[in-house]
């Protein structure tokens, strides 16, 4: 009896039961392990340059990145089955998400990257890196208000602007603008306040003098009336760090 395959008639038709080939899936997963491997040595050699928690956050935006890269290899590049895909596309939304979180919280490097006023959190202290000026702008919170600052050493009190100052709660009418000083645009005078909280980050400082300035302050100022009662601070390899 003569083989069907080899039937002049041809290939018998399918019965419908046939399964299409699968189609290998080794190379997806040596790609994906590969960035995977890749962004962890990265995250590896880099992370070791920084001291205490630094490097540990960075490892953690490094791996979170990995698992990112690995998810789209898998969605671009391969074409493993339906389940492969799946678990790719909840990877993608996981490291989306967990980098979303590490910037919006802004202790990480990553975050303090893209917002250096939010600073890096390392342990009890918090550092800032500078803007291309080459000036300190911090994120505190008068009050529990969120207010940007430039810090200034070279002011003796914190100083706010009257928007900022509006924010806080302070009623600018009622305030006393009687404190003269000396500014590049003349004599400029300002009414002096008591601040009853400044925190920035770890760090909270309670009864701190300032005072809100009458003129065109462009940003409020954090002066060493809140530095000088911290237990320290110091500029290292171009970062600010303050300690509690």
């Amino acid at each position: 009896m003569r083989d069907q395959n080899n039937s002049p008639w041809g290939k018998p038709p399918s019965n419908g039961n046939e399964k299409p080939p699968r189609k290998p899936i080794a190379g997806f997963l040596i790609l994906a392990v590969t960035v995977a491997l890749v962004v962890f040595i990265i995250a590896w050699v880099v992370g070791s340059g920084y001291a205490g928690g630094r490097g540990a956050y960075l490892m953690y935006d490094f791996l979170l990145l990995a698992l990112v890269g690995a998810g789209l290899v898998g969605h671009i590049v391969s074409d493993p089955g339906q389940a492969l895909r799946n678990v790719a596309g909840w990877v993608i939304i996981f490291g989306v998400l967990g980098l979303g979180y590490s910037l919006w919280n802004g202790t990480s490097r990553l975050g303090s990257e893209f917002n250096p006023a939010g600073g890096e959190i390392i342990e009890n202290a918090i550092t800032f890196r500078p803007d291309m000026s080459g000036h300190y702008y911090i994120q505190a919170q008068i009050n529990g208000t969120d207010i940007n600052f430039m810090v200034d050493t070279g002011a003796t009190h914190v100083v706010l602007t009257m928007s900022d100052a509006e924010k806080v709660g302070y009623e600018i009418d009622q305030l006393t603008f009687d404190q003269p000083a000396s500014t590049a645009n003349g004599i400029v005078f300002s009414a002096e306040v008591e601040i009853g909280s400044i925190a920035v980050g770890p760090i909270r400082v309670n009864d701190v003098d300032g005072y809100v300035n009458q003129g065109e302050l462009d940003v409020s100022l954090l002066g060493m009336s809140f530095l000088n009662q911290l237990s320290g601070y110091e500029v290292r390899d171009g970062l600010l760090t303050l300690y509690p």
